[in-house]
Parts: C-alpha cells; structure tokens; sequence
C-alpha cells in the first residue's frame, strides 16, 4: 500500500530513513513544522520498514524541538513482535537535535464482539448551506478542505461562554485517499482551544499526541477521497496548557480514530 505520497523518505542506511521538512506543512516563515506531518512521517518510517507489519493500532508522539526548514532524519527500532502485536519506536532528528519520537503500535484484529458507545454527532453533510470553510493562513492549512459546522474561534456569531466544541468536515486538499497517515494529519488539525475564549489568534505547541485508529480497512477504503467529521472537546485548560480530545467519524457514522493531545501556549 502507497501510504500518503506527500511524505517522502529514503532509505539511508539500516533503520534509518532521509527526508526533507516539506514547506507545504510549515508554519508562518517555515518558522516549525505542523505537529501532525511530524507524526505521520514517524509513523511512515515504521510503515516502510521491511518485512509483515499488521495494521497501525496506535501512536503516541512526544515533540521535543521544532522543526525548521531543510533535511531531517529518521531512525526507527522494533522493541518487540508477537504473533498478534508489533512494538516500535521512531525518533526524527535535524542538525543533531531530536525534535520529537514516538511510540507504534501495530495489531492483528480478529473476529469478536463489537460495538461503540461513542455516537456521531447529528450534522448535515459537508457543503451544506449555513456551514463555511476556513482554513488557518499558514502553509499547512492550504493543504486541507474544510467545512465548519459550528462557529470557528474566529467567528463574530461564536460565544466565547460556552464549552469549546468543534464539529469540522475535513479532507485531504490534493485528493489524496484516506488512509492510517492522513487520519493523523487530520487527528492534529484543530485550532488551540484557547482561542475559542479570546476570539483571537493564537499559536500554540503540541506538546504530546496519543491516537488510536479504529477503522476497518474496508471503512478506509468506503471513505476514497471524501470528508470526515471531526469532533474535538477541550478536558481541561491551565497553566498555560490545555488538553483536548479528539474524535474522527466517516459519514456514515463509523468512528475511525480517537486522539488526546496537549499543547502549550503563551500569552
């Protein structure tokens, strides 16, 4: 499987990989990368690495440093295999510093009881009239569509007195196919929480970024190139830090990733 052409990387030794800060996901100035292009380029390394891996079952990434412009590097190591579950570890480096690292889980899904408690949201599909689209105004944000659903931190209709909520349609903007990559970028694109209260910009520093993926290959491959629906509630916002969470729904009601995040922000 192609996993999201957008992220290159290549083999420069054992274990480890060359790439490049792609500008397309950069902050302002290529001043940083966008936290969820770092995971997914850790995630991929761990993807592109050879021999049988069962499917992506979580990621947990720790982001120590920025990431400017220029080449970066990529190691990853198996810290255990079983017969159902893979564990490793990816660190991605520039000029010698580690700017963040990651923990992989891979698992072999059997047949067994399912359900969800967790019930989608009631909201009309994307495009619909009274929804919008906005997209933050740096390079990462033009690599999204999206469709608000509830008034953004921005917005003059918002009401700072109410709970941050979010409900986003969002899809790849080059056409790109659902998969375990693209589920991660989307699991990171969500404004700081903060802004919802100052109705103001604001820039904020994911600090660390948990998701588990719960879709089925077969609800990936229903999804294409379609939107998803993500819902994000801030837990808790203090001392110059918040957290929220995160849930990813295809339209037909299928809860394909959940993500907790923390993040760090100034005033």
């Amino acid at each position: 499987m192609t996993y999201h052409t957008s992220i290159q990387l290549q083999p420069a030794s054992e274990n480890h990989w060359a790439g490049e800060a792609d500008p397309a996901y950069g902050h302002m100035g290529g001043q940083g990368r966008f936290g969820g292009w770092t995971a997914a380029v850790l995630q991929k390394a761990v993807l592109m690495e050879p021999g049988d891996r069962p499917p992506p079952l979580s990621l947990t990434v720790l982001f120590t440093d920025g990431i400017g412009n220029g080449p970066v590097e990529v190691s990853t190591r198996q810290l255990r295999a079983g017969a159902r579950l893979q564990f490793w570890r990816s660190e991605i480096s520039q000029r010698g510093k580690l700017c963040a690292h990651a923990q992989a889980t891979f698992g072999v899904r059997r047949k067994t009881d399912a359900w969800t408690d967790a019930k989608m949201p009631e909201v009309a599909p994307p495009g619909s009239p009274g929804q919008y689209e906005a997209n933050p105004p740096v390079p990462f944000g033009q690599q999204f569509r999206t469709f608000w659903t509830t008034p953004g931190p921005l917005d003059p209709t918002l009401d700072a007195s109410l709970p941050t909520r979010s409900l986003v349609w969002s899809r790849d903007a080059h056409g790109r196919a659902m998969d375990h990559l693209l589920l991660t970028l989307i699991a990171d694109l969500a404004p700081p929480r903060v802004m919802f209260k100052r109705k103001a910009p604001l820039m904020s520093s994911t600090v660390s970024m948990t998701v588990h993926y719960h879709a089925t290959p077969e609800e990936l491959a229903e999804i294409g190139t379609d939107y998803v629906l993500s819902e994000v509630d801030c837990l808790r916002c203090e001392g110059g830090y918040f957290e929220h969470s995160l849930r990813i729904w295809s339209q037909r009601g299928a809860l394909l990733a959940s993500s907790v995040q923390v993040a760090a922000y100034r005033d």
